[in-house]
C-alpha cells in the first residue's frame, strides 16, 4: 500500500505535535493530520483505498475522544464554541473522518481483481520499543537490536539498564539520531561519535533515528566491563520480516443479506479485527494441565518434557536440544509470565532459539508482573538482543475521566497466544486458549524453588496480592497447519505494532463482496482491543448470542456481564433458547476472589430460575476455560472472560470456528466439565454487596 508523504514535514517535530494533544494547545492537528492523510492514500486500488478509511476512521474516533477530553469539550464547553479556532478545524476534520466507524455495521467493500493479500505501508503511528543494557555475560548472545520503523511518523528505542545499573553508551550512525532526556533534545549527526549516559537515577533516555538510519555501532561501558554490539533497522535488516508483519488479507465475503443469523454474525465484516475465514485443520484440544504445559515445550524443545523431568521439579535439569526445530518467529504473548519453575523452562527454551538467530518477541501486562518475573524477562532481553520484551502498560488520556485514570492499574494485555514459525513445512505451531506461563497451570502444589533464589517461591496465601498460588483448569487449542499458524502470528503482529502513544492496532484485514460460504469447517481468528475498536468484540458476542435458535453452551469462570450482554441473554431466553453455564462460581484462591465470588452469586441469584447453571465442584480447582458455544455448529475457544473487563478494558483474542464436527469434540469437553459439577442452589446476595456492586465504575473494573 501507498506511503503517506504529507506527514513527513511533521516526523522532526513529532515529540511536540503528540505531547500536543494531551496538553499543549499549539498543537491540536495531530491525529486529525494523521487520519485525513490514512484515509486518502494515494492509491489506485479500490480496496486499498477502503482500507486506508476504515484505519483512519478508528484513529478519528479515538482522536475526536481524546482531543475532547483534552480541552474538556462537553456541556460546558461545546464545539460551536470553537468552531473559528484552528481546534476547531481539527475537531471537525476528526469528526467526519470517524463518522463511519460510530456505525453499528460495516459495509463490504467493493472488490477488486488480483491477490487476497496485501501490505501496508503507510505511516501512521509512533514507534517505540526498549533496549535493555546489561554488562555481557556467557550467555550474551551476538545478534543485533534491531528496531521497527515499520509504518511509523517517528521511532523510539528507550533506553533501561537492567537494575538501574549506570551506563555510558556511545554510538556511531549512519544518519543523524536525536538524544531525548530530562535535560532536552540533542539531534547527532551522521558518522560522529556520541555518548549517552544513564542508569542509576539519570531518567529515561531516548533514542529517535532519523528515517535514513539504517544501522549505528554501539559500545555498552559498565564501568570497565563492555559490550559492543549494532543496532540495525528491522525492515532493513529483516525485509521478509516487514512484509510478514505488513500483512493485510483481503476476505471475499458472502452476501451478509443471504446468510442465515449465525453464519451472518460468523461472516460478517465488523470493526472487530479477525482474519479472513480459514481451514483450521484439526486443531489438538489440550484439556490436560501437563498436556497443555508441554504442547508449548514442544513447540520449542521438538520433543515434551518427561514425566520425571516435571515429577523432579528443577527447571535447570538438562534439555535435549537435538530435535529443537529452526525457527524464524516466536511470539510470547500471555498475562502472566512468571519467574517459576513453568517460566523458567520457558526461559531456557527462548535462549536457545535467540542463540539461533530467531526474531522473538515477549509480552506480558506489567501491572501484574513481580520483581523476580520482570528480572527474568528483562535479563532474558538484554542476553539476546533479537529478544523484544514489552511490558504493557495503558495510559489514561489527558482529561481522561476518573475511572479511565485508574484502569491503568488494571487495564492489562489479556491475548495469549505462543506462535513458533519455521521456514520448515509442519514445523509451525500456534497454541491459544486461556493458560498463562504460571505453575498454577501445571502442577497442583507449588514447587519447591528454595535452591533458586532468583525464582518465585508462591505462598499459599490468598487474597490481594500477587503472590497468590491457585490451580487452574483450562483449554488450549493447538494449531499445525502451516498457513493458519502464519495468520495467527501476522494477526498478533498488529497488536504487537501499536500505535506507542494511543495504543491504537491496525486492522488486520478488510471485507469486500464477492465471496461464498465455505463447503466444510471454517475459522477466524480475532483480536479485541475495545478501547481502540468502540468495544467492537461485544458487539460480536452479542450478535452471536442473537443469532441462536436453539442452544447456547458456556464455559467461564466470571459471570459479570456487561448490559448488553445481558439483555442478549434476556432475548435468546425469551426466544425459546435452551442456556447451560458451568463455572466454579466460588473464586476463592483468584486475586480478589471473595468479590469476584459475590458478583458470580450475583449472576446466579438473577438468573437461576431460568439458566441451567453448574458449579464446578473441585474445590482446589478453579475452572478457568473460555468457551461459547451455540446451535451444535458453532464454537469460540479463546481468553475471553464474560466480565465487564474483558469487553471494556483488556485486550483479547480467541478462534471461532463454524464447523459441525469441531463442535462435537468441543462439546465432549464440555460434558467432562458437567460430569464434575453439579446444578448450582441459588443464594441470595446481600444487601451490602448489591449496593457495592450497583457503582457502574466498579462492576466495569472486574
Amino acid at each position: 500500500m501507498s506511503g503517506v508523504h504529507g506527514l513527513l514535514a511533521r516526523a522532526a517535530a513529532l515529540g511536540v505535535l503528540v505531547s500536543g494533544l494531551f496538553g499543549c494547545a499549539a498543537t491540536p492537528d495531530y491525529l486529525a493530520g494523521v487520519a485525513a492523510e490514512v484515509s486518502r492514500p494515494t492509491t489506485a486500488s479500490a480496496e486499498e483505498r477502503a482500507y486506508g478509511r476504515r484505519l483512519g476512521a478508528l484513529i478519528a474516533r479515538d482522536g475526536l475522544e481524546r482531543l475532547d477530553k483534552a480541552y474538556g469539550i462537553g456541556p460546558s464547553l461545546l464545539p460551536d464554541d470553537i468552531s473559528g479556532s484552528e481546534l476547531g478545524k481539527a475537531r471537525r476534520t476528526l469528526a467526519a473522518i470517524a463518522e463511519p466507524a460510530y456505525r453499528g455495521e460495516m459495509p463490504l467493500a467493493e472488490p477488486e481483481t488480483g491477490g487476497d493479500r496485501k501490505f501496508y505501508r503507510d505511516r501512521w503511528r509512533v514507534a517505540r520499543q526498549t533496549l535493555y543494557l546489561a554488562p555481557p555475560t556467557a550467555d550474551s548472545g551476538v545478534a543485533p537490536y534491531a528496531f521497527s520503523g515499520l509504518q511509523a511518523i517517528r521511532s523510539e528505542i528507550e533506553l533501561r539498564s537492567i537494575g538501574g545499573q549506570p551506563f555510558r553508551l556511545t554510538l556511531a550512525c549512519d544518519g543523524a539520531v536525536a538524544v531525548e532526556d530530562k535535560a532536552g533534545s540533542r539531534s547527532h549527526p551522521a558518522g560522529v561519535p556520541f555518548t549517552v549516559i544513564g542508569g542509576d537515577g539519570a531518567g529515561e533516555s531516548v533514542l529517535v533515528p532519523s528515517d535514513v538510519v539504517k544501522r549505528c555501532d554501539a559500545m555498552a561501558d559498565f564501568d570497565g566491563r563492555r559490550r559492543a554490539f549494532a543496532i540495525v533497522r528491522e525492515e532493513t535488516e529483516n525485509p521478509r520480516l516487514a512484509d510478514f508483519d505488513s500483512r493485510v488479507d483481503v476476505c471475499r465475503m458472502p452476501d451478509p443479506d443471504a446468510l442465515p443469523p449465525l453464519e451472518r454474525a460468523f461472516y460478517g465484516a465488523r470493526w472487530l479485527s479477525q482474519t479472513c475465514p480459514f481451514d483450521p485443520g484439526r486443531p489438538a484440544l489440550l484439556t490436560g494441565e501437563v498436556d497443555g504445559f508441554n504442547a508449548k515445550v514442544e513447540a520449542l524443545l521438538g520433543v515434551p518434557l518427561s514425566a520425571a523431568f516435571l515429577r523432579n521439579g528443577d527447571p535447570e535439569a538438562p534439555l535435549d536440544f537435538s530435535r529443537a526445530p529452526h525457527l524464524a518467529l516466536i511470539y510470547v504473548s500471555y498475562l502472566d509470565i512468571k519467574a517459576d519453575f513453568s517460566g523458567r523452562v520457558f526461559d531456557r527454551l527462548l535462549r536457545y532459539h535467540a542463540r539461533q538467530g530467531a526474531t522473538i518477541r515477549v509480552i506480558a501486562s506489567d501491572v501484574l508482573e513481580r520483581e523476580k518475573d520482570r528480572a527474568m524477562l528483562q535479563a532474558l532481553a538484554a542476553d539476546h538482543l533479537n529478544v523484544q520484551f514489552k511490558s504493557f502498560a495503558w495510559k489514561a488520556p489527558n482529561g481522561g475521566t476518573l475511572d479511565e485514570v485508574m484502569s491503568e492499574y488494571y487495564k492489562v494485555h489479556h491475548s495469549k497466544l505462543l506462535a513458533a514459525i519455521s521456514e520448515m513445512p509442519g514445523r509451525s505451531v500456534a497454541i491459544i486458549g486461556g493458560r498463562n506461563i504460571h505453575d498454577g497451570f501445571l502442577f497442583d502444589e507449588p514447587v519447591d524453588l528454595s535452591r533458586y533464589p532468583q525464582l518465585q517461591q508462591y505462598g499459599q496465601r490468598r487474597g490481594l496480592t500477587l503472590n497468590y498460588y491457585s490451580n487452574w483448569r483450562d483449554l488450549d487449542l493447538a494449531l499445525h497447519d502451516d498457513a493458519a499458524t502464519r495468520s495467527l502470528a501476522a494477526h498478533l503482529s498488529t497488536l504487537w505494532h501499536e500505535d506507542a502513544v494511543t495504543h491504537m492496532v491496525r486492522p488486520f484485514s478488510l471485507s469486500v463482496a464477492g465471496g461464498a460460504v465455505r463447503a466444510s469447517g471454517s475459522a477466524r481468528h480475532f483480536v479485541s482491543v475495545p478501547y481502540v475498536d468502540g468495544r467492537a468484540l461485544e458487539g460480536y458476542y452479542v450478535d452471536l448470542l442473537d443469532a441462536a435458535t436453539r442452544t447456547i453452551e458456556i464455559v467461564n469462570p466470571y459471570l459479570n456481564l456487561t448490559p448488553a450482554l445481558e439483555a442478549a441473554i434476556d432475548r435468546a431466553l425469551a426466544r425459546g433458547v435452551a442456556i447451560t453455564i458451568l463455572g466454579r462460581i466460588d473464586l476463592t484462591g483468584d486475586l480478589g476472589g471473595s468479590v469476584l465470588t459475590e458478583l458470580n452469586r450475583l449472576f446466579v441469584a438473577r438468573h437461576a430460575d431460568r439458566i441451567h447453571i453448574y458449579d464446578y465442584r473441585d474445590p482446589k480447582v478453579i475452572l478457568h476455560s473460555k468457551m461459547l458455544m451455540i446451535d451444535g455448529r458453532f464454537a469460540i475457544a479463546s481468553s475471553v472472560n464474560l466480565n465487564n473487563r474483558s469487553f471494556i478494558h483488556d485486550n483479547e483474542n480467541g478462534i471461532a470456528v463454524l464447523d459441525p464436527a469441531f463442535y462435537r469434540r468441543m462439546k465432549a469437553v464440555f460434558e467432562t466439565y458437567r460430569k464434575a459439577s453439579v446444578p448450582v442452589v441459588a443464594r441470595d446476595v446481600g444487601l451490602g454487596w448489591r449496593i457495592l456492586f450497583s457503582w457502574r465504575q466498579l462492576r466495569e473494573a472486574l
